[in-house]
């Protein structure tokens, strides 16, 4: 009954780090770089921007209305509630993250917003490369819409997507906005971005379950030869 209630014990602990090993940690963007939003409105550029613009309204060194954590919001007061998105006509922007440390990526996830009596539409694609050093990227992962994912639904709708088509490790994202076939107003609140720190994840690599397995059997094993002396001790009286 104590071996039962020991190897019990001993698979708990098991099951507690499998559990441990699942849990991913959201990352804090540390800048993020672009061409800025239309200047329209006082609230379709990136109000919220604290970085460098030159003269060309190029932003870079900051955050903004991109990873300020509002994620969706509506816009049918006017004008001024686009306020939490960041806007480009006709244009297909490219903006680079800078996640400050390196990261085993396991999502992306982007926010727009879908309101096509006001010519706001979803883009056709979208394209992700990574880097280590923000200089050498990587080859493109391209998510493409369908059809039916560029129409979330009727004016004021939200389009939430994920991105991330595999594995990725990178400091540095390029994430581009391909502008669809109405090459026409592109909305977007907030990019999202999860995973692990990939010097956590070389440094300490997690068990694997041979090897806790093999460590289950060694304490059991223990436990055996601690309990036969009793044994052969009541054998002998």
């Amino acid at each position: 009954m104590k071996l039962d209630k020991t190897l019990g014990q001993l698979f708990a602990a098991t099951a507690t780090l499998f559990l441990a090993a699942s849990v991913h940690a959201g990352i804090i963007v540390s800048s993020y770089s672009m061409p800025d939003g239309a200047d329209l409105y006082g609230a379709y550029f990136d109000n919220l921007y604290n970085g460098a613009s030159d003269s060309n309204r190029y932003l870079s060194g900051g955050t903004g209305d991109l990873t300020d954590g509002v994620l969706t919001s509506s816009v049918a007061a006017g004008y001024g509630a686009w306020a939490p998105y960041v806007l480009w006509i006709g244009q297909s922007p490219k903006i680079i993250f800078d996640l400050g440390g390196l990261y085993a990526l396991t999502d992306v996830t982007a926010y727009f917003k879908y309101y096509p009596q006001a010519a706001v539409y979803i883009p056709g694609s979208v394209s992700l490369r990574f880097s280590s050093d923000g200089v050498s990227f990587g080859s493109a992962q391209q998510r493409l819409f369908d059809n039916t994912e560029r129409v979330p639904g009727g004016n004021d709708s939200n389009g939430i997507y994920h991105l991330l088509g595999g594995s990725a490790t990178a400091q540095f994202v390029e994430l581009t906005l391909n502008n669809g076939p109405e090459n026409y107003w592109l909305a977007l609140s907030e990019v999202v971005f999860d995973g692990a720190t990939a010097t956590a994840v070389n440094s300490v690599p997690e068990p694997d379950t041979g090897e806790l397995l093999f460590g289950a059997a060694i304490a059991l094993g223990l436990l055996r030869i601690r309990q036969e002396p009793k044994r052969s001790a009541r054998r002998m009286w």
